[in-house]
């Protein structure tokens, strides 16, 4: 009888001492109800997307002139969400186009040189200038002698000397306009016209990227979670003003805050389960598929009155068995079972 009684009270006293173990470790981890939590780790958590959720921002300050998505649609990676007023842009590009064509243009007649109609109008003024130029000089002939016999004056042989130094010099002008329109193309005139055009492509090019900025596009392929702005509003991005909200909802994931004092405990490939309060009763299977390697703050919070919030935590990564649907942003809690 005296050894069964101490056996009793050594049992006694090791319930007592589990309870008070238990007790402690629930001021921690997450509280569920005895029949529904598995035994082994558990860690707080909440659902997310397959590679996360996408905040989209616009890249230019503007007014929203078109929407095109709302709440719950389908969108593939690279499709236009919405768009931002780009009209000043828009004429920025005519006359970056009309520009292009007047450089090209100018190149061309560079290149190809003058036309037989120009070469043969300034061959016509040339001769018109030294026909000009013949006769002033046969005027001037005729007046020097009689100015030194004192017939004409001296004014009167002035003036045919400037009538020929007006037509010499006509002459050379036209002869320089022939010989110009008649000269091959020198290859940094044509060096020039080249730079002038690839001035004017460029040109297009940076209006072009500017109005790229103006179409709000989706990074990934996914379902728009939340819509943030309506068409009419203005956006800017300083600070960012964040439109929409994109995630993958072909699959769930759960990122976990494991304890610090926990970490050894988890791996990937490991299975857990994960219970929801929004879901009384129902468990979701999945798989670890990555832990960090930094241990860092809480990010979750289960808003219960023993959660200590100065405790460090360590990201494990978990993906959903196919067909649990859970709400993104929905908070979790995950129970490893191996």
């Amino acid at each position: 009888m005296k050894t069964s009684r101490w056996l009793g009270l050594g049992a006694v006293a090791a319930v007592v001492a589990a309870g008070a173990s238990l007790n402690l470790r629930a001021q921690d981890e997450p509280a569920v109800a005895a029949e529904a939590a598995p035994l082994g780790l558990a860690a707080p958590g909440r659902v997310e997307p397959a590679g996360e959720e996408r905040e989209i921002g616009a890249r230019m300050p503007g007014l929203l002139v078109a929407v095109h998505v709302d709440e719950n649609d389908l969108v593939e990676a690279g499709a236009i969400l919405a768009e931002i007023d780009r009209s000043d842009l828009e004429a920025e590009r005519l006359a970056a186009l009309a520009t292009i064509e007047l450089r090209k243009a100018e190149r061309a007649r560079l290149v190809n040189g003058a036309r037989s109609q120009e070469r043969q109008a300034a061959k016509a003024r040339l001769a018109a200038a030294e026909a000009s130029l013949g006769l002033a000089r046969k005027e001037h002939a005729r007046i020097e002698p009689l100015a030194q016999t004192g017939v004409l004056t001296a004014a009167d042989l002035d003036r045919a000397l400037e009538r020929v130094e007006s037509a010499t010099a006509q002459s050379a002008e036209a002869s320089k306009q022939l010989a110009l329109l008649q000269a091959a193309t020198r290859s940094d005139d044509v060096k020039i016209a080249d730079a002038q055009v690839a001035v004017a492509e460029a040109r297009l090019e940076a209006i072009d990227a500017a109005i790229e900025k103006s179409y709000v596009r989706s990074p990934v392929a996914g379902t728009v979670l939340r819509r943030y702005r309506r068409q009419g509003e203005t956006v800017g991005t300083q600070p960012p003003t964040v439109l929409f909200v994109v995630g993958d909802l072909s699959r769930r994931m759960v990122r976990a805050e494991v304890d610090e004092v926990d970490v050894a405990r988890i791996h990937e490939g490991d299975r857990v389960e994960v219970v929801a309060d929004a879901y009384p009763g129902q468990r979701y299977g999945g798989r670890v598929t990555r832990v960090g390697r930094r241990v860092g703050g809480k990010t979750v919070t289960t808003e219960r009155p023993q959660e200590r919030q100065d405790r460090k935590v360590l990201d494990a990564m978990i993906e959903l068995d196919p067909g649990n649907e859970l709400p993104v942003g929905l908070r979790v809690d995950v129970f490893v079972v191996d």
